[in-house]
């Protein structure tokens, strides 16, 4: 079993921290939350599509076929939608050509807003939707509408082992230096230096989520927070690397295969041998830390921009939480279920502080 990495940055730990002390408190004082049954919850939260123009630079173009099919199925199967930040890529591109190259895409969401099973939250690549002129020109002709555009969200569970169980949504950039504290900076290198770059080059950094790993100081900052609040659940993007139950992929990997060896399935271990020896050469190749954190207390949705076409996201349906991929191993436009786990388990694990 993999041990934790303590070996954080404390400044990144306390900027962090006061940022999402700041962004729980003002979801509190504004009430901005979702109430819902443990067991009636239909949603699916997707971030970090990063939207852009269209060109060589758009991390979203090759996505737009699965995220739309994803749209198209949750739309149907009456989900309520999250889009938790960087929707669209607005510090390469100015907004309203945005708007207009995936009018299609945002005309699919706003189907779920005309149902009022719509949120969406602003990061830090579409933080000009914090502004409501911006989002009345903008976005309101095509939702039909006042869309509010939040910085977080609060879904609070009922039926839960307590009264006190809640998922908290952000984008998860509060507290990053470099996405926060030094966004004007950062604007300008990704407008002006890295976005012509990428056009030039056609070099995407997005790799496939192949490893749901915590492998920065920014996940481990964001994960100690969340373990301190009894009953709390965070979901975020940002750093578009999915993670599921604050632990990763090789980690579980170990655990099924000390399982099958227990029951003497020699092939089922073999199997499993094969994914562990394959899931750690891949975390050595990429730079990963590799750890298991002790609570379910943090998750992330990955992203909806991986150089692949694929998109994944965070399901919480019949029950149960799920880490989900578009399309399936085949490439057909239906969700592949990466990892699991009931909703029940997550908070019990969470609340016993």
């Amino acid at each position: 079993m993999s041990g934790i990495d303590t070996a954080v940055n404390q400044e990144t730990e306390r900027r962090v921290r006061r940022g999402l002390d700041r962004s729980y408190a003002l979801a509190v004082e504004r009430k901005y939350e979702l109430r819902t049954g443990i067991d009636q919850a239909r949603i699916i939260i997707f971030s970090d599509l990063h939207r852009g123009v269209r060109d060589s630079a758009d991390d979203f173009l090759r996505c737009e076929k699965a995220y739309s099919a994803a749209l198209g199925y949750y739309l149907e199967a009456g989900y309520t939608l999250i889009v938790l930040g960087d929707a669209e890529e607005l510090w390469e591109c100015r907004p309203a050509p945005v708007v207009k190259a995936y009018r299609a895409t945002l005309q699919l969401e706003a189907g779920f807003q005309k149902q009022n099973r719509y949120y969406r939250m602003y990061g830090n690549h579409d933080d000009f939707w914090e502004q409501e002129s911006g989002i009345r020109k903008l976005l309101g002709p095509i939702f039909g509408g006042p869309l509010p555009v939040r910085e977080s969200l609060r879904i609070l569970i009922e039926g839960g082992p307590t009264d006190a169980c809640e998922f908290f949504l952000v984008h998860g950039h509060q507290g990053d230096f470099l996405s926060d504290q030094a966004r004007t900076v950062s604007k300008f290198f990704v407008r002006y230096l890295w976005r012509p770059f990428q056009r030039l080059t056609n070099i995407k950094l997005t790799t496939p989520a192949t490893d749901f790993t915590l492998r920065d100081d920014l996940s481990i900052a964001i994960y100690r927070w969340a373990e301190q609040k009894k009953g709390m659940v965070l979901i975020a993007g940002h750093t578009h690397l999915p993670v599921f139950e604050s632990r990763d992929h090789v980690s579980r990997i170990e655990e099924q295969l000390e399982a099958a060896r227990t029951a003497g399935d020699g092939a089922k271990a073999a199997g499993l041998r094969a994914q562990l020896e394959s899931a750690r050469a891949a975390m050595r190749e990429q730079g990963g830390r590799g750890f298991s954190m002790l609570r379910p207390s943090y998750f992330n949705t990955g992203c909806c921009s991986f150089s692949d076409g694929d998109v994944t996201g965070i399901e919480i349906a019949d029950g149960m939480i799920r880490l989900v991929r578009w399309p399936d191993d085949a490439g057909d436009p239906r969700a592949k279920v990466l990892q699991e786990a009931r909703v029940l388990d997550v908070f019990t694990a969470v609340t016993a502080l």
